[in-house]
């Protein structure tokens, strides 16, 4: 990367992140955006803290998914099945210069599926993706570099108030934003970079920041996924599950927890007799081994009484309330969290037992062709119209290419494959058929004749006696 002149920018104290331990705010779970003027550069530019005057939905969102496996996979699924085997030309068209452009888009060695890869994960996970775009020149050389900054480190600027359209123009990248604890006399250095627009009457390149030292120009590409109420920032599609997401991992920390006390419930262990408080407990760390042996000592109190000297020893144990079916109440965390992420479990790897109308790939194919229209082929034409096209227009009027014209789409997956449904024997050849089972294969042309060209008549009979 290019260096870059700096702005500075003054924050205000948030509260400080989760650290392995979620906390949701039961008042506002899903915070609200506000035109808070939280933070400011040294000139009174204001910027649009995400989406509260907290700031730190980013890392919320992002722990929440990592703590939670099914969350975890949903997202991974949906990502890979968005990006599928990558762009391609629909019309078969030979572009060389696009398609060896497109193998290392910038100094990171990142290809441009990579790119559209970390863009799909963005969205996902957070609702917002953050495009950086470098155009420059060396000696003769024109070229165009692509970079996904961290959400972490991405606001938005807040509009100017005097001007009739809502719209943020830039937006501020800073890595002190990812940081807990800021201090509200601490100047924070950052980068501000104009929002690229197709409109030619507004300043895609032109910004405090946009040029750097080198004569390098950069904008910034913002992609999010709309929510109603929601003016600047956008949400993922699972941020209803957040409950779900912390309760998936809550529960499985409390059966670690039973695991690491070695089963053993917590309790009061009564020293009868009169001890000093040293005696009792060493006495109750020597009782409390014996009882649970390595790990946690499990969590018991202890406690003598002034009867005289230690004559004996209660252990008491707390009861807990053990209703309810763990396992159902996992299962339905699980199912909410599928939900949320409008996703099926057979598309993450959770087979269902065996049914009626659930046991072959045809209800694999129709489970997919849901998810594929009711998110897949959305999310790639989104894609698309909002990242690949405004590029390669980016791309075409610096270089001087014809790309933005070439037909481009992502050439979709599917979770099964249609082999089971196709006669082997009237598409295989006799020597591919005699490789198979170990066979030479035979001279001349016999060999390259298809098995049997009009199928399989015998449906006890797979390979034809020849072939044997």
């Amino acid at each position: 990367m290019p260096t870059e002149k700096r702005t500075t920018i003054t924050a205000a104290r948030t509260r400080k992140s989760p650290h392995n331990l979620i906390e949701l705010d039961v008042e506002t779970p899903i915070p609200l955006e506000y035109k808070s003027l939280m933070f400011r550069s040294p000139t009174g530019t204001p910027y649009i803290p995400f989406p509260n005057p907290a700031n730190d939905f980013p890392q919320f969102l992002t722990e929440c998914k990592l703590l939670s496996p099914t969350t975890l996979a949903c997202v991974n699924s949906k990502t890979q099945y968005c990006l599928g085997k990558g762009w391609y030309l629909t019309d078969n068209a030979q572009v060389p210069d696009l398609e060896k452009w497109a193998l290392c888009v910038n100094k990171k060695q990142q290809s441009l599926n990579d790119i559209i890869k970390v863009i799909f994960g963005n969205l996902f996970t957070i609702g917002n993706a953050y495009v950086e775009v470098i155009r420059g020149a060396i000696g003769k050389k024109k070229f165009v570099q692509v970079y996904v900054k961290n959400y972490m480190d991405c606001r938005l600027k807040r509009p100017d108030d005097n001007a009739d359209e809502d719209v943020c123009t830039a937006v501020v990248v800073s890595k002190i934003f990812r940081q807990q604890g800021f201090n509200a006399q601490k100047d924070i250095m950052g980068v501000e970079l104009p929002l690229w627009s197709n409109n030619p009457l507004d300043s895609s390149w032109v910004g405090p920041d946009t040029v750097s030292s080198d004569g390098f120009e950069h904008t910034m590409l913002h992609l999010k996924t709309e929510a109603d109420g929601f003016d600047y920032y956008g949400l993922p599609t699972n941020i209803s599950s957040l409950p779900q997401q912390i309760l998936e991992y809550k529960a499985a920390r409390y059966n670690l927890d039973n695991f690491e006390n070695n089963l053993a419930l917590g309790g009061l262990i009564l020293l009868k007799g009169n001890v000093t408080e040293q005696e009792a407990r060493k006495l109750g760390r020597e009782i409390i081994y014996q009882h649970t042996g390595d790990g946690k000592r499990g969590r018991y109190a202890i406690l003598s009484s002034e009867s005289g000297c230690v004559s004996g020893a209660d252990v008491v144990p707390f009861t807990k309330q053990m209703e309810g079916d763990y396992i159902a109440f996992d299962k339905r965390i699980e199912d909410k969290l599928l939900t949320a992420n409008q996703w099926h479990g057979i598309l993450i790897g959770r087979f269902a037992e065996a049914g009626l109308g659930n046991g072959g790939t045809n209800y694999v194919r129709s489970i997919f062709d849901i998810a594929n229209n009711s998110v897949v082929i959305p999310m790639q034409h989104f894609l698309l119209e909002k990242f690949i096209r405004p590029l390669l227009h980016i791309h075409d009027e610096w270089v001087g290419t014809d790309w933005s014209k070439a037909r481009i789409a992502l050439k979709p997956v599917t979770p099964v494959t249609f082999l089971g449904d196709v006669d082997i024997n009237a598409v295989m050849t006799v020597n591919e058929g005699r490789e198979i089972i170990g066979r030479p294969a035979l001279q001349g042309a016999e060999g390259n004749h298809i098995i049997h060209p009009e199928g399989n008549k015998n449906p006890t009979t797979h390979v034809s006696p020849q072939s044997a």
